[in-house]
């Protein structure tokens, strides 16, 4: 849950520079979750688009990271972000790092689980740990 929570800022700065395309930085949304779950109704909370995603992205933080997955160690550790998105709705993005330079956005929902809702910030804690 808090695999190298110490580089966590470092990535960020990473995944942003993605969004962006600098430095050899990249961030890519999964097809997935474009072709598949966005707006599609059997997915109801799958609404948030590129746009949504690169916002919650540009003005969100990490809040946990895994490394290991069902199956041992993971080779794509994944960081779980939240941030909001243009409606000021905040959500949830699942992101792999794929390798030093490249990370994909796997799906993104609303910050309306239990688990998540942990995390967000209040006027007591503007930027959770």
């Amino acid at each position: 849950m808090n695999h190298l929570k110490d580089m966590w800022e470092e990535e960020m700065v990473c995944i942003r520079k993605g969004i962006r395309q600098e430095d050899g930085y990249l961030t890519t949304i999964s097809k997935h979750y474009l072709k598949d779950r966005l707006a599609n109704p059997e997915y109801p909370d799958r609404v948030f688009n590129e746009l949504d995603l690169f916002w919650a992205i540009s003005n969100g933080f990490i809040v946990e990271g895994y490394d290991t997955g069902e199956h041992g160690n993971n080779s794509e550790p994944e960081r779980i972000i939240i941030g909001p998105a243009l409606s000021e709705d905040w959500c949830v993005v699942i992101v792999a790092c794929k390798l030093d330079n490249h990370y994909v956005i796997k799906t993104v929902f609303p910050v309306d689980r239990k688990r998540y809702r942990k995390y967000l910030p209040t006027a007591e804690r503007p930027h959770p740990e």
